[in-house]
């Protein structure tokens, strides 16, 4: 599987709330950085994260708008939907950046703009 198609299966499984398919393409070292939120080290911390993520927002269903890959890493912009319980369903525009080395993603790191997440989703960070 390329780097790409790494990603591209992690997104995936994370659509679908398969947080066990998900973890798979998770390092154990994996370093995850949802700007402008702390850095997160290990699989279980992003597991725990994920899993957060989907319990306050619902549902989280991602849709890659375009992708890029060069060697080791990939980019990708995407449009982040959820359906926060009580909320309004919502879609983020989010940049992601990945490093995958040997089938797992060890760097993860998201950009979205706080202010616009709370405006469409109703839920401040």
């Amino acid at each position: 599987m390329t780097p790409s198609e790494t990603v591209t299966a992690f997104c995936d499984a994370v659509s679908r709330s398969a947080l066990d398919e998900a973890m798979v393409f998770i390092a154990d070292d994996c370093a995850y950085h949802n700007m402008p939120m702390p850095l997160i080290e290990g699989a279980a911390g992003v597991r725990a994260a994920l899993a957060g993520f989907i319990q306050l927002l619902g549902s989280l269903r991602i849709e890659t708008v375009r992708q890029i890959a060069v060697g080791e890493w990939v980019m990708n912009e995407r449009l982040d939907h959820c359906d926060p319980p009580g909320g309004t369903p919502y879609a983020l525009p989010v940049a992601g950046s990945f490093r995958v080395q040997d089938g797992r993603i060890t760097v993860w790191n998201d950009y979205f703009d706080v202010r616009q997440f709370s405006a469409g989703t109703g839920i401040n960070l």
